[in-house]
């Protein structure tokens, strides 16, 4: 049959239409699925620099921690013992003990900055020695109330902060001094806790105290730590920061002096961070680190975090420590 002039015409126009749109559609499907899996991929390679950078300052951590274990002292010999009672026989003078052996690079917070390539990707290592911070569970009150008001602190505030970090940790309800008893002080203050009567677990923990403002606090956490369970503090050892917040005297000061004592060196906390060309910590990695088990010199990693402040453009910049080329080639990097 013939087919009449006109007829069909609107038909051929709509499949036309719908055909574009079909293709359209798929064109778009197809753009935005590519779109999506260049999305992936990147996201993928990303994960993958990421993850090596990590394991890096991972590497470095355990390897600057490594490099405090302290040198086995050997025993003394007969000849010296011999000589050491002689001396004491005699009145004469002992030999000397024998100096700890020098350590690789500083422990009182001092950055160390170490070079891994030509564009100016570098490691920025700070290790800190826990014998020269306050320990908040092994301190006499005696000790905190100097320390305190050495950082500065009001003399009131500083014993009553003294105070509330020994009832925190006491395991009895009794105040220390002003006959309020510990849970009526921090109703007073409005707090819904009271004290946990028992050891502190991270220094962060001295901010639920009825007295413990953020001024009071910006001075002496700095200071603090709760591994270094002694009764006194090397401030031969103290980190940088920290000695900041005292007087340049502290440590001749009778109130203070009377609880120096030098470090075991012992434990550590060890921060690294990896920086790329633009300052920017890409990655980074913070362990506190024990030589002191029940086997002598066995490395024992107590906590393991992943710090999350940027550090300052002073801290970045500077020259290879000795370390620098040990680490260099732990991590398979050339030994520029």
């Amino acid at each position: 049959m013939a087919r009449r002039e006109g007829e069909g015409e609107g038909d051929d126009g709509f499949v036309l239409l719908t055909v574009l749109v079909v293709i359209v559609l798929f064109v778009g499907l197809a753009a935005s699925l590519a779109v999506k899996s260049r999305l992936l991929a990147m996201q993928a390679a990303n994960r993958g620099v990421a993850t090596r950078a990590q394991a890096r300052v991972d590497g470095a951590a355990l390897f600057v921690a490594d490099a405090l274990r302290p040198v086995p002292r050997r025993p003394l010999d007969a000849e010296a013992v011999l000589a050491a009672a002689t001396a004491g026989s005699t009145g004469a003078n002992a030999p000397a003990p024998a100096l700890p052996a020098p350590l690789p690079l500083p422990v009182d917070g001092s950055p160390v900055v170490c070079r891994l390539s030509d564009d100016g990707t570098r490691l920025l290592v700070r290790v800190v020695d826990q014998g020269g911070l306050v320990d908040l569970n092994g301190a006499p009150v005696a000790m905190l109330r100097a320390v305190f008001a050495a950082a500065g602190l009001d003399g009131q505030i500083a014993l009553r902060l003294a105070d509330e970090v020994a009832d925190f940790r006491d395991p009895d309800d009794d105040p220390q001094a002003n006959g309020v008893g510990e849970r009526a002080q921090y109703a007073q203050k409005g707090l819904p806790w009271g004290p946990r009567n028992g050891a502190f677990g991270d220094v962060g923990e001295i901010a639920q105290l009825p007295s413990a403002d953020p001024a009071a606090l910006a001075r002496i956490l700095p200071l603090l730590t709760v591994w270094n369970p002694r009764a006194g503090v090397d401030f031969t050892a103290m980190d940088v920061a920290a000695r900041a917040r005292l007087a340049a005297d502290a440590a001749r000061q009778p109130d203070l002096a009377r609880w120096q004592l030098a470090s075991e060196r012992g434990r550590f906390s060890v921060e690294i961070r990896l920086i790329d060309p633009r300052g920017v910590a890409k990655a980074a990695r913070g362990a506190l680190v024990g030589f002191d088990g029940d086997t002598p010199g066995e490395l024992r990693v107590q906590r393991w975090w992943r710090p999350l402040s940027q550090p300052s453009s002073g801290e970045t910049e500077g020259n290879d420590a000795p370390v620098c080329g040990s680490l260099r080639r732990v991590l398979d990097i050339g030994g520029r």
